[in-house]
């Protein structure tokens, strides 16, 4: 691991000791409940988006399997919850409570049916689903402070919500303990358009003198941590790790909350959007060594990989995912279901997409402080983007959205391709007849020649071989083409029944390539040789 800046000792006693651990009783089909649309744009999107439904995901193995082994760490935490070896208690699919694997302070659910949906993934391995309505309540028999504390957790966060993503919080609403402790001690923020960096109560990643490049989160299976002392807090993804500020001082909270702020939790809706794998939790200061030992443990038990790559995926609602397509089913999560082979080993994939979004909005995300296009890491940094549908609903001219578009991507020093960024430009899908004359249009402009002339990726250009279009439109599944016209697009099997959004197929099929793999939008991608 690579821990870099603020030196933490270990203070107080190692709590919790070990105990046996019983095999999960069988769990049953989830029963899903609406998954909230996280925070709309502040632009509207101008195409009607139809109602959340239940989110359709498969129904688990009756008895998932954990993976190989639960990690074994060289120190014993206080308390540790594992939706694969913990007791779990499961009421309409949902986790009603769950068994402390050191036997110091259960979980259980909030409130009636708010539990995190208890699911497995492609591999098999047993996860808690929060979707931004569930959260889970830890005994009191938890006492934290927050100079004392660390907490790391496996996880995916399959689209990060447009502000906070609540983890891990000191205190609980249901035991009166809940205490301001100016954020959770495990969480994640959008700060103004900027990336999703890991933060602990209110110290954010972008604020580290360096390294904040690596603690962004993404759709991957990754292992977030936060070490907090008195001589500061030391936030890491992985096996990567940054020095921050020291938390405000609380001391002796009892109980927590897992999926949302205890002291300020607002409505449910709001909270936590994460697959949790595995918690962790040490009612003190790890030393870096045991720090190091832990997350090297918890990545080697999930088969996690260091990150050097990075897939970011930008747009509108097409990209986000509306109605069926929830947060847990858009295109960063289709991409990285543990089991799939989509995405090479240690790329990070984050889906920006976000309705009502213009080529204006991109770029406000290109330029914001501490935006996603800042983040550059070693290997290869990919953006692979679709836009336009609003624009020409809202009448901007073929001509002035392609300029919008080539001057997004090649712009001095501000540019995504300046940036040190590849892109992949995917062909607009189908929709309604009115506006397909401007979508062939863009179509016709992605695919010229000039169009690599312009962005200066033509041979010999200032970055040539960095700009690919992506025939997102011919994609083919079931025998027929699925994104090209306008009878395509009221094909409710791969549209949503507004001629606009993809429906669960379609969501899956439009990043995939279905049945023509070359036409997906990671389409040969691979690690650096």
């Amino acid at each position: 691991m690579i821990w870099v800046g603020l030196g933490l000792s270990a203070l107080g006693a190692q709590a919790g000791g070990g105990g046996a651990i019983a095999p999960p009783p069988p769990i049953p089909d989830p029963v899903p409940v609406p998954d909230p649309d996280p925070i709309p744009d502040p632009a509207p999107d101008p195409d009607p988006t139809p109602d959340p439904v239940p989110d359709p995901d498969p129904a688990p193995d009756p008895t998932p399997d954990p993976g190989p082994a639960l990690a074994a760490l060289s120190v014993a935490p206080a308390a540790r919850w594992h939706p694969g070896f913990s007791q779990v208690t499961v009421q309409d699919g949902r986790v009603a409570a769950a068994t402390d694997l050191q036997g110091l302070a259960g979980v259980m659910s909030v409130g009636a049916g708010l539990g995190p949906q208890a699911l497995s993934d492609g591999q098999g391995r047993a996860f808690w689903r929060f979707a931004g309505s569930q959260a889970l309540e830890v005994a009191a028999g938890l006492v934290c402070d927050t100079r004392a504390i660390s907490v790391f957790m496996v996880a995916r966060v399959p689209r990060h919500p447009a502000s906070y993503n609540r983890y891990f919080s000191l205190g609980a609403q249901g035991q009166g303990s809940q205490v301001n402790t100016l954020g959770g001690a495990l969480e994640s923020r959008v700060i103004s358009r900027s990336a999703s960096f890991a933060q602990s109560f209110g110290k954010v990643a972008s604020s580290a003198p360096s390294g904040a490049e690596w603690l962004v989160t993404g759709a991957q299976k990754q292992v977030i941590g936060a070490v907090c002392g008195a001589a500061g807090t030391r936030l890491s993804l992985n096996e990567r790790s940054a020095a921050v500020a020291a938390a405000y001082k609380v001391t002796g909270v009892s109980g927590a909350e897992i999926g949302r702020y205890a002291w300020s939790p607002g409505a449910a809706g709001s909270w936590g959007v994460f697959d949790l794998y595995d918690m962790v939790v040490y009612d003190r200061t790890l030393t870096e060594a045991e720090a190091q030992a832990v997350s090297e443990a918890l990545m080697q038990a999930h088969d996690i990989v260091p990150v050097t790559s990075q897939l970011v995926l930008e747009g509108d609602s097409i990209t986000q995912g509306t109605g069926d397509v929830t947060d847990a089913l858009s295109c960063a999560a289709v991409l990285t279901e543990p089991g799939s082979n989509h995405v090479p080993p240690g790329w990070r994939v984050c889906n920006l997409g976000t309705s009502g979004n213009k080529v204006a909005d991109l770029v406000a995300k290109r330029d914001a402080v501490n935006g996603w296009a800042a983040q550059v890491l070693p290997g290869q940094n990919v953006m692979a983007f679709e836009v336009g549908r609003n624009d020409v609903a809202a009448g901007v001219s073929p001509a002035a959205l392609y300029s919008g578009v080539v001057a997004y991507l090649n712009t001095a020093s501000t540019g995504v391709l300046q940036r040190g960024w590849s892109v992949r430009a995917m062909a607009n899908i189908a929709l309604s007849p009115a506006l397909m004359p401007q979508i062939e249009a863009q179509r016709s402009a992605l695919r010229a020649a000039q169009f690599l002339s312009d962005t200066g990726a033509q041979a010999g250009g200032p970055f040539a071989g960095r700009v690919s279009t992506v025939s997102t439109d011919l994609i083919e599944h079931a025998g027929a083409q699925r994104f090209a016209t306008p009878d395509a697009a009221a094909d409710t099997a791969y549209y949503a029944g507004d001629s606009t959004h993809p429906s669960v197929l379609g969501a899956q099929v439009r990043v995939t390539g279905g049945d023509t793999p070359a036409y997906g939008v990671v389409a040969g991608l691979a690690n650096p040789s």
